[in-house]
């Protein structure tokens, strides 16, 4: 039993010594063996780990976490069947990463769209209350410092309010959007 964890591209560096690569036309299955532990808050950043370590030498589709196959075989098999929207999706995210941003008491809108202005790509997910805004950005990586700046000019801007920016994580917002 082993586990899908990212989609690459097939010139992507090999991947960490406990990660495996299965070539699929053009693209790259990397896989870990599965372990039957249960999904912890511990498993799952051990997971992300790998994800973050693999981020950091090549672009990727993180895949959600739990997504097995019975073998090499079967993985190929499924990856193939989505060949065409999963290499799309890889070259929408080609040299970007995830910037999530989550806002408190500062005019949506406007910070959403100041946002958007420096990112590809953007996404908003549903709130909860206080928050009036929860984003996902996908800006190229070399942007990601000036992204940061953009964020803490809105916060500046507006006392009282709190946005918070975490990242730059896998784009997991982006894996399926060609």
């Amino acid at each position: 039993m082993i586990e899908l964890v990212a989609i690459t591209h097939a010139a992507a560096p090999p991947p960490p010594a406990r990660l495996r690569a299965i070539p699929v036309g053009g693209l790259l299955a990397v896989v870990a063996p599965a372990t039957e532990e249960e999904a912890t808050a511990e498993s799952l950043w051990r997971r992300e780990e790998l994800v973050e370590e693999l981020m950091a030498d090549c672009d990727l589709l993180p895949v959600r976490y739990g997504t097995r196959f019975a073998d090499d075989e079967d993985a190929a098999q499924a990856v193939a069947a989505r060949h065409a929207t999963l290499a799309a999706a890889l070259d929408h995210v080609r040299g970007a990463v995830e910037v999530s941003v989550r806002v408190i008491g500062a005019e949506p809108r406007a910070t959403h769209a100041a946002l958007s202005e420096l990112a590809r790509d953007a996404v908003e997910r549903p709130v909860q209350p206080p928050q009036v805004l929860r984003g996902a950005y996908l800006v190229d990586r070399d942007m990601v410092d000036a992204f940061a700046a953009r964020v803490a000019q809105l916060q500046a801007a507006q006392p009282g309010s709190q946005i918070l920016c975490t990242g730059p994580w896998p784009p997991y917002s982006f894996s399926d959007r060609p």
